[in-house]
């Protein structure tokens, strides 16, 4: 244990306080659905008005839905890039704008080249299309408006709020917590908890450890970290214990220069915090995420069911043993959960000490050594996927004895837990799969698994799964 939280970890927290609800989910929600029917409204609208009521073409509406979707897939990727849908947008009216116009004017003209590039575009009025882009402009702008402004009357009356966590030494945090109680109404503080040498927690909501098992249940959205100049090695220690978090990680601090690494900074109501961990995309993302994630696993069982069932026999009659094996890894947030493979070896270890699977690895059967080749052994954690513990792509979950090794060699380890662990992810499809030998082969994982966490995006999701197809069985013994 770190000596420097071992204060923290050895107080005994008071009770917990009821959890903070929240519903800033909506914002951004509410904007995408807004921005996505604008566009296609105005298509439809001004195909009805140009080709029907004045050309009287009568042309059939279908294309038109079409491409007003596909306009729609487009900029709503654009101006989540842009931050169109972080929490900043309902408390200053006209922030934006400006954003909103210019992506969508990037947006049409993707769109655009799409259409040529697919040789359709002729099939498509030039004045219908330019009184699209100009009924849009007006359409998504109005609509924003009003959302925002339903969304900014539901803030001030505390229906929106973020989930704030505070954690520091008592005197900063307080400090902390009455500016966000005047100047930042999104922010509601639902726990604060101390770490150091404290021994008075009356007024507070436990320790280090408390908070570690509030944040595994996903409690907060955002978690800042309040600490003196003179705590160096607190703040260090802290900030490394809750990076493997899946919420928003902020430094309020009067530092200069940090023990740890900052990835920028933004203003918390009045107050001017530097950002250690932001929120994962495939957080932001949350819901098409998770929908690809259902689509993709219900429908690769339902095609792959007699393929299991052949290979289910097969492993009986290979060995004996149980057809599915089940081993504990670290999910998102930290939580254990059981990942489901198809058992390739006459042993099925699942303790403190675990040896990886090696070339030539005589633990494993002779069906199980075609099943390793092919990845065939990884497809019951579509059923993982389907409970919600895993996703189709994402940082490949090890085994915990391995998980703990590897974090105690490299500090930003743990961060790869902020998001759920995939089937297959970007450091697969790049060549880095099967035994990691070395400190470096695991730092190099390691670097592309925070590299998917910090760009993800639906598209790389679809690459990685489309280049998984074409690596399956390099790396794999």
């Amino acid at each position: 244990m770190n000596p420097v939280l071992a204060g923290s970890f050895n107080a005994k927290p008071v009770a917990a306080r009821p959890r903070v609800t929240t519903s800033l989910g909506r914002v951004r929600a509410t904007l995408v659905v807004s921005d996505a029917c604008s566009v296609l409204f105005s298509a439809l609208v001004t195909k009805l008005l140009y080709l029907d009521l004045i050309l009287g073409t009568g042309q059939p509406l279908l294309p038109y839905v079409v491409v007003g979707l596909a306009l729609a897939a487009i900029l709503v990727p654009f101006y989540e890039q842009m931050d169109l849908y972080r929490d900043e947008v309902i408390v200053s009216p006209l922030i934006g704008f400006g954003k909103v116009w210019g992506g969508l004017a990037l947006s049409f003209l993707v769109t655009l080249g799409l259409l040529y590039t697919l040789k359709v575009a002729e099939d498509f009025s030039r004045v219908w299309i330019f009184a699209w882009f100009a009924v849009s402009a007006a359409t998504v702008v109005y609509a924003r408006s009003r959302c925002l402004a339903w969304l900014r009357s539901k803030a001030w009356s505390g229906q929106i709020r973020y989930r704030v966590a505070l954690v520091g030494t008592a005197e900063h945090l307080l400090k902390i917590e009455a500016h966000l109680a005047s100047s930042c109404p999104l922010s509601e503080v639902g726990g604060k908890y101390l770490v150091g040498t404290a021994n008075d927690y009356s007024a507070f909501d436990g320790n280090l450890d408390a908070l570690h098992r509030e944040m595994m249940g996903g409690a907060y959205d955002r978690v800042i970290i309040c600490v003196p100049s003179s705590e160096h090695a607190l703040l260090c220690a802290t900030t490394r214990s809750l990076a493997s978090f899946s919420a928003e990680l902020l430094l309020c601090t009067d530092m200069s220069e940090y023990p740890v690494a900052v990835t920028g900074s933004r203003a918390i109501g009045s107050v001017r915090m530097d950002v250690v961990n932001v929120v994962p995309p495939s957080e932001r993302s949350h819901l098409v995420k998770v929908l690809l994630d259902r689509v993709l696993a219900t429908v690769g069982i339902v095609v792959l069911l007699p393929l299991l069932a052949v290979v289910a026999i097969a492993i009986k009659l290979d060995s004996p043993g149980p057809v599915l094996f089940v081993q504990r890894r670290y999910g998102q947030n930290n939580k254990i959960f059981g990942i489901f493979k198809f058992r390739t070896m006459h042993v099925a270890d699942d303790g403190p000490a675990i040896r990886q699977a090696q070339r030539n690895d005589p633990r494993v059967t002779r069906v199980g050594r075609f099943l390793r080749r092919t990845s065939i052994d990884e497809l019951p954690q579509l059923l993982n996927v389907l409970l919600g513990d895993m996703s189709i792509v994402g940082p490949r979950p090890h085994a915990i004895a391995h998980d703990d090794a590897f974090e105690r060699e490299l500090d930003l380890f743990s961060r790869r837990r902020r998001v759920r662990p995939g089937i297959t992810g970007w450091s697969q499809v790049n060549g880095f799969r099967g035994e990691t030998p070395t400190t470096e082969s695991v730092r190099q994982r390691m670097e592309y698994d925070l590299y998917y966490i910090q760009n993800w995006s639906i598209w790389l999701d679809l690459e990685i799964i489309a280049r998984t197809v074409l690596v399956v069985g390099r790396g794999a013994y």
